[in-house]
């Protein structure tokens, strides 16, 4: 009897061929469950947002009460000598003497100005992770903002922070994500400098305006909640 090339016959040839095609049913079938598993839980995932997002915006410094009627959201940069002249002119003090109670000022992490720019907004955070954010801030610029490593330590440790907690966050590299976050929440806006401010997630102010630019967006809006 002929037998066709490349399909041996016999009995126990036939049992080895139907074992060879069990298994490969069974991988099969194992692949696509996989497959189906792995697409549930994607769905899951995005049925259920649990995507965490590494720059939450009530995780960010800022001062003032939550329920204020204004809110400015500066983006800027511990590095920048723009945002370091705002801060020389006094602005953000005068709002504070000003609007009081009535303002929540909130920072965003905008490091794209120098190449140190990064790091030192890490170290920021690192900083508000011990509730001195701000002193932080503004022992950046009382020296001119020289951001160089063992300046940002030294600022930390002239404002009394647990340097073993702070270098310890800082050399982990802890908020490089929320970093990067929050520089690329500040591209979607479509400005390229710093600082800029949002204010009541309205109006853009760019760049290192006066109090009379600030006041003038904000009067209406807080005559328009009276």
């Amino acid at each position: 009897m002929e037998t066709t090339p490349g399909f041996p016959t016999g009995p126990e040839n036939v049992k080895q061929n139907m074992v060879r095609k069990r298994l490969l049913i069974s991988a099969v079938v194992f692949i696509l469950v996989i497959i189906i598993a792995v697409i549930a839980m994607w769905h899951i995932t995005l049925k259920s947002g649990t995507t965490a997002n590494p720059a939450p915006m009530d995780a960010a410094p800022a001062f003032g009460p939550k329920n204020a009627p204004v809110t400015i959201v500066e983006y800027a940069d511990l590095g920048c000598p723009a945002c370091l002249y705002w801060y020389k002119l006094g602005v953000l003090n005068q709002l504070r003497a000003k609007y009081g109670d009535q303002m929540r000022f909130v920072w965003r992490d905008y490091p794209v100005i120098t190449l140190l720019s990064p790091a030192a907004a890490e170290a920021g955070q690192c900083a508000n992770d011990q509730g001195r954010f701000w002193e932080f801030h503004d022992a950046v610029y009382e020296h001119d903002g020289n951001i160089q490593a063992n300046d940002l330590e030294g600022y930390a440790s002239a404002i009394g922070l647990n340097m073993s907690q702070f270098n310890e966050c800082v050399s982990s590299r802890r908020y490089r994500d929320r970093v990067n976050a929050e520089m690329q929440e500040a591209f979607n806006y479509g400005y390229n400098g710093a600082p800029f401010f949002i204010v009541n997630d309205q109006v853009i102010i760019h760049g290192m305006q006066v109090l009379s630019v600030f006041s003038n967006v904000i009067d209406p809006m807080l005559a328009a909640k009276k």
